[in-house]
């Protein structure tokens, strides 16, 4: 399945300075003929070339055992992929040493380019030495000048790795990132055993939040190789995350640093985190008076710095979310099964240190962007290898890099009906940055989130007979709660009368519904919240 042909224009004011002109951003297929479908694995460029190593070519695992991560899914070869000539060189991995061909073939690893060397922490995978899956130990230190001759002469690879083992990296679901001259591993959790939602009982896999921020000295001559000066800074609170956005930062004060948005899963339920937090080289705190509504799950961001305004913009493309703003109603929808989305939305850090997130006035086409990953182009002016600083631009029209890779859903929610639905995205998109002194009118509208509605769930679910609505209301108006069926016609109003603040139970009858699964949704205030519920009368 391909995505089909279009443009995304954003008009982005830049507010901090009247000498800074507005840009546009635009979005295009990028005719890429044999690309390989791959998300989860490392990205690295070289020479205006890209290095794809490790990750998934299926699309969203499965949710049960022992079908969840199939070793016919991950991606066991090394690519070579030159977008201007078009040509595609593979190589093979499964000659390598084994204790150097299971890290490099395992999925969600954390990694980070160091100029011409690719530095690959961890992975989950598949072990021969325990027979199970595992998250891996390792430190690989990868020579891309190397690995990219060798693959596109045929040669063997193994010279183009050098490999340790060291138990504090053993870490999945995490990002590595550099500041200055230290590394920095963020968040993530060691998970080993067979991936299974219901396991009950049985015990298929154990799993163990890192809860910390770990930063340490990575020493390589290019012969040998070792981690030093480690320092671990914990909270088992505000760190307990993974699978989350890890996004170079120049902040107010003009120093560089990460910003950490979003993440899953909180303690006492399968949501994700809404606040986001900063990381320098002297602290890891959260951010103040400041949630990210629109993206919770890890997808292609793209950093962009004003310098003259002093302005900091973090796009985010598509990818998984828990609300997606109503373009037409301004209603905050709150999904909590946190499906894929389309939505392109727009986090901006302004030079008085105050943030806000915008949701642009255009989506993606298809449910696209979880795990993609934004590789900027050659000729690109960047801050920390990453950021693109738009004001240092040479054209008034210039190829800012592309999105790769990621996991393509034909629908939203999927993972209840049949992850095998989805694939792996082989479309690439070029993204271009236009300067503009034009106003095009068009505005971006910036969330303005009520809570009056904060919570809404149902128990028992599955519902036999009946079920009681839980709704906790932060002020008294009026509530209506509706159900629908999945194919979105409308069930029945179950309530729609004004309410107190409060604590409320809500009996709802199904004895008269056809089993099945049905979307219920609470509005008040123009907040809506969702909740799915079986039916199995």
């Amino acid at each position: 399945m391909r995505l089909r042909f279009y443009i995304l224009s954003i008009i982005l004011p830049l507010f901090a300075s009247a000498q800074t002109d507005s840009f546009q951003i635009e979005i295009e297929p990028f005719n890429m003929p044999e690309m390989p479908g791959i998300h989860s694995g490392a990205i690295a460029s070289y020479n205006g070339r890209w290095i794809l190593i490790g990750g998934r070519m299926n699309g969203l695992h499965g949710f049960q055992s022992p079908f969840a991560f199939p070793n016919s899914g991950k991606n066991e070869n090394a690519w070579v992929i030159d977008p201007i000539s078009k040509q595609i060189w593979t190589a093979s991995l499964a000659g390598l040493p084994t204790e150097l061909y299971e890290p490099l073939t395992s999925s969600n690893i954390p990694y980070h380019q160091d100029g011409n060397r690719l530095y690959m922490i961890g992975g989950y995978g598949w072990s021969d030495s325990v027979n199970d899956f595992k998250t891996f130990s390792t430190l690989t230190s990868i020579d891309l000048g190397c690995l990219h001759d060798a693959v596109i002469s045929g040669n063997p690879t193994e010279s183009c790795f050098r490999q340790i083992s060291d138990s504090t990296l053993a870490s999945c679901g995490s990002n590595l990132a550099k500041i200055d001259d230290r590394y920095y591993l963020v968040f993530g959790h060691e998970f080993n055993g067979i991936y299974a939602v219901n396991n009950g009982n049985n015990a298929f896999f154990s799993q163990k939040y890192s809860n910390e921020v770990r930063s340490f000295n990575i020493n390589d001559d290019g012969v040998n190789l070792s981690v030093s000066d480690y320092v671990a800074s914990r909270d088992s609170v505000n760190f307990h995350r993974r699978d989350y956005n890890l996004v170079p930062q120049i902040f107010p004060d003009r120093s560089e640093g990460l910003t950490a948005f979003s993440g899953v899963f909180q303690y006492q339920a399968n949501l994700p985190f809404l606040n986001t937090i900063n990381i320098t080289p002297t602290s890891a705190s959260v951010v103040p008076d400041f949630d990210q509504h629109l993206s919770q799950y890890h997808n292609a961001v793209l950093p962009v710095y004003d310098s003259t305004g002093n302005v900091m913009h973090s796009y985010f493309f598509g990818g998984m979310s828990r609300f997606t703003l109503d373009s037409l109603t301004g209603e905050l929808v709150d999904d909590t099964l946190v499906p894929f989305v389309k939505t392109i939305s727009c986090v901006s850090r302004f030079a008085d240190g105050t943030m806000s997130e915008e949701q642009l006035p255009i989506k993606l086409s298809d449910f696209l962007g979880t795990n993609m990953k934004f590789i900027p182009a050659a000729g690109i002016p960047l801050k920390m290898n990453e950021i693109v600083d738009v004001n240092k631009m040479t054209e008034s029209r210039q190829l800012a890099g592309y999105l790769i890779g990621g996991i393509l859903s034909p629908m939203p929610n999927i993972s209840s009906i049949d992850p095998s639905m989805s694939s792996a995205n082989s479309q690439v998109y070029a993204v271009y940055i236009t300067r503009t002194s034009q106003d095009t009118g068009i505005v971006t509208k910036s969330l303005n989130v009520n809570y009056a509605l904060s919570s809404f769930n149902c128990a028992p679910n599955p519902a036999i007979g009946n079920t009681t609505l839980n709704v906790n209301i932060n002020t008294s108006g009026p509530l209506q709660i509706v159900a629908y069926s999945r194919q979105g016609k409308l069930v029945e109003v179950i309530y729609n009368q004004t309410i107190e603040k409060g604590s409320h139970k809500i009996l709802w009858s199904t004895e008269n519904l056809s089993a099945g699964v049905y979307i219920v949704k609470a509005r008040m205030n123009g907040i809506s919240k969702n909740i799915s519920v079986i039916v199995t009368n």
